[in-house]
This record gives structure tokens, C-alpha cells and sequence, in this order.
């Protein structure tokens, strides 16, 4: 395999082709596939027959002039704003992601607890990816992991994406670097993160607010779930119910199976198995999160305790890390907040 063939240009588009893996005797277009049947098309036909050999696989802890190079391509063509208003599952034009570059993928499904008061997607069973990563390389910004968690929808409709952290800051402290203390499933996730004391962080925060209002960087919400049920079908804008802050805590065998001592794609690989519970998903209300902050309750451990359990997430296959997960599959912001221009 040459060096072309392993980056960008040797990962082809996968949508575009006929389908004749989906149904058997059937020619189908990816548009005319159930959610199930699209999760499991891009991860069979994408993913898995472009998984990364070792000696392939680029490396998490370098790559400071990549992320400059990218920074740079991302100023130049207005590229964060694509990622709130582009529709699809794939980039069209396979490139190096600028952040959460490289990581790795595995099939899943969230299943809602009964009783669930939110709408759509959050009171169903739907199939998804779920890609871990890291937010920059580890040299300039330290161990930064999240999750990329994409759920489908059948037939002639986008997925439903949504990107959870813990922070934008290092996990843990620089004289910490060396040591094993960085599993991805060290902390929590959510889709409101504190402000971060980086300051090159503080420049990614800032750079995202030129394209969502000022002061919403760093929040993305999750009413795109709530308005699209599973099968296609909108839900009337009047019982569109969301939560405000979703909390993923992990699930208590895979964090105790986690080595993180091992580059997190190996450690995923090896130590989450299909039928894992990865995740536990909390909810809180916004006027909830008000009233605990009033009492002074401010990190996600702590709004834990107050939270409603309203799902889960379990693996349905290994993890893989791949070049079509690097350099296509695509991961839609909420465009909420995007500023007008």
C-alpha cells in the first residue's frame, strides 16, 4: 500500500455507489435504507475494509504542523461553518478533520427508558456510530477525548448528530503526561462544556463564536434529536420536548476494563466488546440546571446526582479506527445558534 492510498485521497465516497449488500436480490440507493441498514453500510463498506494496519495508522500524540496546516484551510474556506449547515453522512471531499482528527468507531444503539418525557429520538430504540477521538494533538493540547455519536433515520432523511466532552482543557495535568491516567472513559460527557483555561483553547472557543453567538461555543444543543422520530416522521413542532444538558456517564464494566495505558483506539479495541454498555444518558431541564446553579452546583459530577436517566448506549460491534472514519464519515453541529451571515 503507498502513502497515497492510506490518507484522504485513497478513501473513496461509499454513499454514492448502488447497494446491493443491503437486501439480498435488491439494488438500492442509500437514501431508500432503513437507519439500521445505512449504520450498518457505512460500517461494513466504509469502515471495515479501511481499517487502519499499525503501521498505517497515524499517530495521536504528534502533528502540530497538520493541525496549523488545517487551522489554516479551515480560516481560509469558512470550513466550521460547513459543520453546521452541511447535510450527510459523509464529507464530500475526503479531508483531515481540523479537530478530533483521528479516532476510531464502532456500530451502537441508544435505547430510551420507558417514561422518557422528551420527544423523537430520545423515547426510541435507534441504531448509530459512535467515534471516539482527540480534540488536537496530544504534544500542543494535551489528552482531549470525545465522542461523535450519530443516529440514524430510515430512508430519505439526514441523521441526527451530536459531538459530547468533558471539557476542552487537558484531561489531566501536564506533569501527568506520561502517566496512565487517560481512558476515555475517565470522566463524563456532555453537550455544555465549562470554559476552558487553555489558552489555545480559549482561541478554539473563540474561533467557533465566529460562526454560533457569542457565549454559545461551547454549547450544542439537542433539539435536533427531539424533532424526527426514527422512521422519518417530524414531530409536530408544538410536542417537540428536548432536554438541556445531556450527561453520558460510562458504563461501570468498561471503565474498569479501560487500560489507559494503551493509545485509546487499542485500548477500545481490545477491552470493549460487542453488547457493552458504553454509556448511561442523563438529561436535565434547563430550569432544573438554573436552580442547581443558583445552589452552586457547577460540574457534571455534581449535576449527576440531580439528573434523569433516560437511556442507554451499547456497542453492537468492535471498535475500529479507520481511514473512512478519519477522513469521511461526518459529524453535523446543531446549527441553532449559527450567527446569520
Amino acid at each position: 500500500m503507498n502513502k497515497q492510498s492510506i490518507g484522504p485521497e485513497g478513501t473513496p465516497s461509499i454513499i454514492g455507489r448502488d447497494i446491493t449488500t443491503a437486501r439480498s436480490g435488491q439494488t438500492l440507493k442509500y437514501s431508500e435504507l432503513t437507519g439500521r441498514e445505512k449504520r450498518d453500510y457505512l460500517f461494513d463498506q466504509g469502515i471495515r475494509p479501511t481499517a487502519y494496519v499499525e503501521t498505517e495508522r497515524p499517530g495521536v500524540v504528534t502533528g502540530l504542523l497538520r493541525f496549523s496546516k488545517s487551522a489554516l484551510d479551515s480560516l481560509e474556506h469558512h470550513l466550521l461553518g460547513t459543520s453546521l449547515t452541511r447535510i450527510g453522512d459523509e464529507l464530500e471531499t475526503p479531508k483531515h478533520k481540523l479537530f478530533h482528527t483521528f479516532g476510531t468507531t464502532a456500530k451502537v444503539i441508544f435505547s430510551s427508558e420507558a417514561g422518557t418525557p422528551y420527544s423523537g429520538l430520545f423515547g426510541e430504540t435507534v441504531p448509530g456510530l459512535a467515534r471516539f477521538s482527540y480534540a488536537g494533538p496530544v504534544s500542543g493540547v494535551g489528552v482531549v477525548p470525545g465522542l461523535g455519536l450519530k443516529l440514524f433515520v430510515d430512508g430519505d432523511h439526514p441523521s441526527e448528530s451530536l459531538v459530547v466532552m468533558r471539557q476542552l482543557d487537558r484531561q489531566d495535568s501536564f506533569w501527568r503526561f506520561f502517566s496512565p491516567h487517560n481512558s476515555v472513559f475517565q470522566n463524563p460527557y456532555s453537550n455544555i462544556l465549562p470554559s476552558p483555561r487553555s489558552p489555545i483553547m480559549q482561541v478554539v472557543k473563540k474561533r467557533f463564536e465566529t460562526v454560533v453567538a457569542d457565549g454559545k461555543g461551547l454549547h450544542q444543543p439537542v433539539d435536533n434529536l427531539a424533532a424526527v422520530h426514527a422512521n422519518g416522521d417530524p414531530v409536530p413542532a408544538a410536542k417537540v420536548v428536548a432536554p438541556y444538558r445531556l450527561i453520558f456517564r460510562p458504563g461501570p464494566q468498561v471503565k474498569s476494563a479501560s487500560d489507559p495505558g494503551l493509545d485509546f483506539r487499542d485500548d477500545l479495541a481490545r477491552h470493549v466488546k460487542p453488547g457493552s454498555l458504553l454509556y448511561e444518558v442523563f438529561a436535565l431541564d434547563e430550569a432544573q440546571e438554573e436552580d442547581l446553579s443558583r445552589r452552586g452546583v457547577s460540574t457534571v459530577e455534581e449535576m449527576l446526582k440531580s439528573a434523569r436517566k433516560i437511556g442507554t448506549i451499547a456497542t453492537e460491534s468492535e471498535f475500529i479506527a479507520s481511514r473512512y472514519g478519519d477522513y469521511r464519515l461526518f459529524f453535523k453541529h446543531n446549527a441553532r445558534f449559527i450567527r446569520p451571515q
